[in-house]
């Protein structure tokens, strides 16, 4: 299976050090990201070809380009990029990732990030292989994911 053709699909769960949860909806294709939460409240990541957007979940009208901060985005781009073949411990600029592979899907179970700023642990749950749309990698206009 080629696996670049394919956008990687998986539900996501953020756990920080103080015990608070985030959910959402993790798409990844070569160069391109969709990093979206399930609360209104918060925001949808859409990165492309080197660009990287922040969209309200409750008013996609509202986007902004992000150009700091954006080192975990990429990294996380070039793992599904690098996978199957990963360490399970390597630091990029300032910070440190940990991978545990699923036993049970197609992709990572669990990456813990650390960094001076941030300690958390994204655990990907029902991750798929499969052909999606170019339309959820875009944010005029915003697709909803169906």
């Amino acid at each position: 299976m080629n696996l670049k053709a394919e956008t990687l699909k998986c539900y996501f769960e953020e756990v920080y050090s103080d015990g608070s949860l985030q959910n959402g909806i993790f798409l990844v294709q070569e160069k391109k990201l969709r990093y979206q939460y399930f609360e209104k409240d918060l925001y949808t990541l859409i990165y492309d070809n080197g660009d990287l957007y922040l969209i309200k979940n409750n008013d996609h009208q509202q986007v902004q380009k992000i150009q700091e901060n954006t080192e975990m985005i990429k990294e996380l781009i070039e793992i599904y990029n690098r996978y199957p073949v990963l360490e399970n411990n390597y630091i990029s600029g300032n910070f440190e990732f940990e991978l545990e592979k699923s036993f049970t899907s197609d992709f990572l179970k669990r990456i813990s990030i650390k960094s001076p700023s941030l300690n958390l642990s994204l655990y990907f749950n029902s991750c798929v292989f499969e052909t999606l749309h170019q339309k959820y990698f875009q944010f005029r206009p915003f697709f909803d994911i169906e």
